[in-house]
């Protein structure tokens, strides 16, 4: 007697016995052949679509082309392809289930969030879906007319679009605290939905009951936990995030993923064609909150000092940093310099991530290049000049990461470089507003593009392409900014000639605000479950 496995109509599998399959070696036999999760790839311009695989023995990279030990993420979403053959207009049924119970203390199939329209995902144990239908891949128009190879390239494909989470934040906690800083590979067992034989793979007849796929070591599906930050280009027509205005219609840019059980955090970025960008890893360390006040308290008061960051050797070089040194107690951190200032303890924690990726060691008044991404047609390229304030907010983080990759993808070329946001301890010496990484100061763009930054009323002052930079870091997040109101018939555009501000920014002088732009008030991010 042969073995066969079939699935229940509750998503479950159940083991029977039952005759030998039929002897039918041939090309005519009806075959699903592989399946496999794999990420979506456009090209000629976002007109031609395909997949590519995401298991272990399609091994990715990250930023640094070191290779990824593991294959996915809880939470992310992919796409799960069954390539067939003499299958066409078919149904198929699909159940995905851990291989151990490490996850859910069992290994019965799993419910995930499956994408059924442009702006829902329902939650669904058995996944039924048709060979040759493309509705995994409409955009949200409801439309996939735009990729051209789709009869001729998938036809014979089931394609499913998911997210690796179930439909509630507590199960998706709990999946997450049982898994921690584990793994757990997902296998995948697929049939007809008419229950009628079919062969699986390579096999040379066609057998009633279920195929089982990425259940070896020929390929396994490794998923891990991980914060993730799924951002979007303004004109990507995948990008479902609510709108949030109409006239222009803006939409939300930006969703995350946040996992309580994992302080790494992945930035994905989605161009314009809906291509998958895996930007950078980070750690978020959780820090004291921190809030610039007006009274020093006396030494007895500001408890155990536990770090002095000196910067007597960057000042020595030439930088211009206004802190002398950094003394963090228990209480709060003095910043030492021209004039003291207390940043005091407040209630709660905030999370900060280095932005300084590079970590040159460097030290003088040159630019510190700290990060520059530059793959498949997507370049975020940043540095630091003036400052080791070099610690943000995740969620900033991310708009600041999609304005760099927007902006040059519209073909701006400018070398942004930053004046700073906060210090890893969340204060900001000397300023008030950049505490807890909630804010940042950018050099301002120059004709030279070189990052080297200027003054409002200078003649290389960029006045154009600053204009266009403040509306896309605006458009991810960044409502508020300081500028001041100035004239500028020096330079090349006509449209500063009178007086105008840089768009989104008020007038602030003093302190003066004529040599960068202040951006801060960023608005909040969704997670997935809200």
């Amino acid at each position: 007697m042969a073995t066969r496995i079939t699935i229940t109509d509750t998503g479950q599998t159940q083991t029977l016995n039952g005759p030998l399959a039929p002897d039918t070696p041939d090309d005519s036999l009806q075959r699903i052949s592989a399946v496999y999760f794999a990420r979506k790839v456009t090209t000629d311009n976002g007109t031609r679509v395909s997949f590519t695989k995401i298991d272990s023995a399609h091994v990715q990279q990250d930023h640094q082309n070191q290779n990824i030990p593991y294959d996915s993420i809880l939470g992310k979403t992919v796409y799960l392809i069954m390539e067939t053959s003499n299958m066409q207009t078919l149904s198929i049924d699909a159940v995905i289930r851990p291989s151990a119970n490490t996850m859910t203390e069992n290994t019965d199939t799993l419910q995930l969030m499956r994408f059924v329209s442009p702006d829902r995902y329902e939650v669904q144990r058995l996944f039924t879906v048709q060979v040759g239908n493309f509705d995994a891949l409409n955009n949200r128009d409801g439309s996939h007319a735009h990729y051209t190879n789709l009869q001729a390239d998938h036809i014979n494909k089931a394609i499913i679009k998911l997210q690796l989470r179930p439909d509630g934040r507590a199960t998706f906690d709990d999946w997450t605290r049982r898994l921690a800083n584990g793994s757990i590979n997902l296998e995948v067992a697929v049939e007809r939905t008419d229950n009628n034989a079919c062969a699986y793979k390579d096999g040379q007849e066609e057998v009633n009951g279920a195929g089982i796929f990425l259940n070896d070591d020929t390929g396994r599906f490794r998923v891990v936990n991980k914060n993730i930050y799924n951002i979007h280009h303004g004109s990507n027509t995948y990008n479902t995030l609510p709108e949030i205005s109409t006239n222009p219609s803006r939409r939300r840019r930006i969703q995350k993923v946040v996992n309580a059980h994992s302080t790494e955090v992945i930035f994905f970025y989605y161009d314009q064609n809906d291509n998958e960008h895996r930007i950078c890893a980070r750690t978020k360390e959780s820090v004291t909150r921190k809030r610039r006040v007006n009274t020093i308290p006396p030494l007895a008061q500001r408890g155990a000092l536990s770090q002095t960051i000196d910067f007597t050797a960057n000042r020595a070089a030439g930088e211009q940093i206004d802190a002398h040194q950094l003394l963090v107690y228990a209480n709060g951190t003095l910043g030492d310099g021209a004039t003291d200032k207390w940043y005091a303890n407040q209630p709660g924690n905030v999370d900060l991530v280095d932005m300084d990726i590079l970590a040159n060691a460097g030290v003088g008044p040159q630019i510190f290049e700290a990060f520059n991404y530059n793959q498949n047609g997507v370049i975020i390229r940043y540095g630091f000049q003036h400052t080791r304030r070099r610690s943000i907010q995740p969620d900033l983080f991310a708009g600041f990461l999609g304005s760099l990759a927007q902006f040059r993808q519209e073909g701006h070329n400018h070398y942004i470089v930053s004046q700073g946001f906060s210090y890893s301890d969340a204060s900001c010496y000397p300023s008030a507003e950049h505490v807890n990484g909630e804010a940042g100061d950018l050099n301002l763009l120059t004709t030279q593009e070189n990052g080297t930054n200027t003054i409002l009323s200078a003649a290389n002052f960029d006045y154009d392409n600053a204009v266009i930079l403040r509306n896309i870091l605006y458009d991810f997040g960044f409502i508020l900014g300081r500028s001041e109101n100035f004239s500028n018939t020096a330079n090349a555009s006509t449209a500063d000639n009178a007086n105008t501000r840089l768009p989104h920014t008020i007038h602030t002088a003093t302190p003066r605000h004529n040599n960068h732009l202040h951006i801060h008030g960023f608005a909040q991010i969704s997670d997935i479950y809200v």
